[in-house]
């Protein structure tokens, strides 16, 4: 049994981007989603607007997570795309990254924003369940990274298979992934992958921010960085990470 999961950091279309700004650039995200031929991607920074684009674009697909603000509609979502087919969503939850993660808008510790993930338990047509993590660090807030890894390492444990993914804002060397990998989740991709994140300097060297990792009982088949630019359009200022997977 398989599944091709992928993480994306689209880049929020409020950004001052100028030639690289959301309206230019939102074909060749949708273009880089396709390359993926991911049956589920976990998609960060996504704001009201590119939600409603996305499920313009894949009318078929199940796009499930609430927005950082409310636990509705307002602000960033780490939204989560799942393909139709052998997967379908069997249930979902948005949790916030704080010492109340059941409070819509709660900021953690000393995080500069809101922070959320998306927990999202999909179902195999032959009833087999798995769960799905997908989130989005603080940027700079040391201390909330390293809890956030605690609560996700928390919210992951236990017998299920799980697939963590998102901008975790840390490299995979760095204290928060050291949590997470010592709580028995495995990074999915190499090291020598690449880098993720480029600035829209379109970079395949800088820094591994994004990633998947894996609970006991995972099989990494094949796992990358993808570094396509469709018609040379950069479709964020993150390359997307995908790995096939099979149980």
């Amino acid at each position: 049994m398989k599944i091709r999961a992928a993480t994306f950091n689209i880049r929020n279309s409020s950004a001052p981007d100028g030639d690289n700004a959301w309206p230019v650039r939102r074909d060749a995200t949708v273009a880089a989603i396709e390359h993926l031929d991911a049956d589920l991607v976990g998609l960060q920074e996504v704001l009201p607007d590119q939600l409603d684009y996305l499920r313009w674009r894949f009318p078929r697909h199940e796009l499930v997570g609430v927005g950082r603000d409310d636990g509705m509609n307002a602000g960033e979502h780490s939204a989560v795309l799942v393909r139709p087919g052998d997967w379908r969503v069997d249930k979902h939850e948005t949790r916030w990254l704080s010492d109340d993660p059941g409070t819509p808008g709660s900021v953690g510790w000393d995080a500069d924003l809101t922070r959320i993930a998306t927990l999202v338990w999909l179902r195999h047509r032959n009833g087999t369940t798995i769960g799905v993590a997908n989130t989005h660090y603080d940027h700079a807030g040391e201390v909330a990274q390293l809890q956030s890894s605690r609560l996700i390492a928390r919210w992951t444990a236990g017998t299920l298979p799980w697939i963590v993914m998102g901008d975790l804002n840390a490299t995979p060397d760095s204290p928060p992934l050291k949590v997470l990998t010592e709580a028995g989740l495995r990074l999915a991709v190499p090291i020598e992958a690449g880098g993720s994140w480029h600035n829209f300097t379109g970079a395949v060297d800088d820094d591994r921010i994004d990633h998947i990792l894996v609970s006991d009982g995972w099989t990494v088949e094949e796992a990358a960085v993808s570094h396509h630019a469709p018609g040379g359009r950069l479709p964020s200022d993150h390359w997307p990470v995908v790995a096939t997977l099979s149980l």
